[in-house]
């Protein structure tokens, strides 16, 4: 299990082996937590700006645009008229971006900590 340092933000993403849409928790991304891991550790409290930056940076290369992180956003009921709509986790992150960003910082010492 990947430590996630107690931090939780839930997006929806398809679960291909049962079929099914299920939530997840992107810091359980060992990777991207990680990155995070180093981002918070590197950028001091003055440096808000440079951390988002780089986060976002982060965000972009493990959730954007790879298929086993999208959905697809559709009306229901579904009519020919309607058009569906491919959402990555960058996405339903970006759509919230001010308040992940003060989730995240208000954290930076949890990441900051040694030895999970």
């Amino acid at each position: 299990m990947t430590d996630t340092r107690g931090l939780t933000w839930l997006v929806y993403v398809s679960d291909f082996n049962e079929g099914k849409i299920k939530e997840w928790n992107v810091f359980a991304h060992g990777r991207f937590m990680e990155d995070l891991i180093k981002n918070a550790r590197k950028h001091k409290n003055s440096e808000r700006e440079q951390f988002e930056e780089q986060m976002r940076r982060n965000l972009m290369y493990h959730y954007w645009s790879k298929c086993e992180w999208e959905v697809i956003i559709d009306n229901w009921p579904h009519t020919d008229r309607a058009k569906d709509r491919k959402v990555d986790v960058y996405d339903q992150i970006r759509l919230n971006w001010d308040v992940f960003c003060d989730y995240v910082w208000a954290h930076k010492a949890d990441l900051r900590r040694r030895n999970g």
